[in-house]
């Protein structure tokens, strides 16, 4: 920071028919304040109305205190707390979806741009088909999970083996990477299936038609 307040790069030329606005470290500070306990929400897939992205997270997140949903370019939304702990809740905890969408959760920050911040991970849950009753154990579950992405924990089904036909892990994938299919146990082959994710192009993020590598 320069002596002066104004920001580093400051060389005293301007060009008169677009001048630069600085602002001092301290004036950012100030002006960001408010956004601390913010974050930046898209849902993945179909366009999904203000209405019905703000009626759905005032549903599931405003808990403890209120939120406040405000619409932005490119399909994104600025979500604000007047609660720390329905923020906590919504950064830990998820996958979230509104509807069939899954919802992309990004801690807010001073340099987001909506129309080029790239969604490159997101949760989802895992299927994982006909696989043996005996696998579906926490351990078991993280460590195929971990050959998937990064897990985060099993639902309440398969923790108590309510349901045999599939486990179900949720897990923080790569989406700027083809998802894994399949998997093999003691050579017997197993298959993935990702909820939420059959519609969705992880390029413009609105139709899988243009992108031919969902699975590999």
């Amino acid at each position: 920071m320069r002596e002066d307040g104004l920001e580093e790069g400051f060389d005293g030329e301007e060009d008169p028919t677009c001048p630069p606005i600085y602002f001092t470290a301290a004036e950012e500070r100030e002006y960001c304040r408010k956004l601390r306990s913010a974050l930046i929400v898209k849902p993945l897939g179909r366009l999904v109305s203000y209405t019905a992205v703000s009626i759905r997270l005032n549903t599931i997140w405003a808990k403890a205190g209120g939120i406040q949903v405000t619409s932005m370019k490119n399909g994104y939304f600025l979500v604000r707390f007047t609660s720390g702990m329905d923020y906590d809740r919504a950064v830990t905890n998820g996958p979230w979806m509104i509807g069939p969408n899954y919802l992309s959760v990004h801690m807010w920050d001073k340099n987001f741009d909506p129309y080029n911040h790239e969604i490159s991970s997101t949760l989802v849950w895992a299927k994982l088909l006909d696989i043996l009753i005996h696998y579906f154990h926490q351990e078991a579950m993280m460590k195929i999970g971990r050959r998937i992405g990064r897990p985060f924990r099993i639902d309440e089904a398969t923790r108590t083996e309510a349901e045999s036909d599939y486990a179900r892990v949720c897990v923080q994938v790569d989406l700027t990477r083809p998802l894994l299919s399949k998997f093999s146990i003691r050579g017997k082959k197993y298959f993935i299936q990702y909820e939420g994710l059959e519609n969705i192009c992880l390029n413009c993020g609105t139709s899988a038609e243009k992108w031919g590598l969902l699975v590999r």
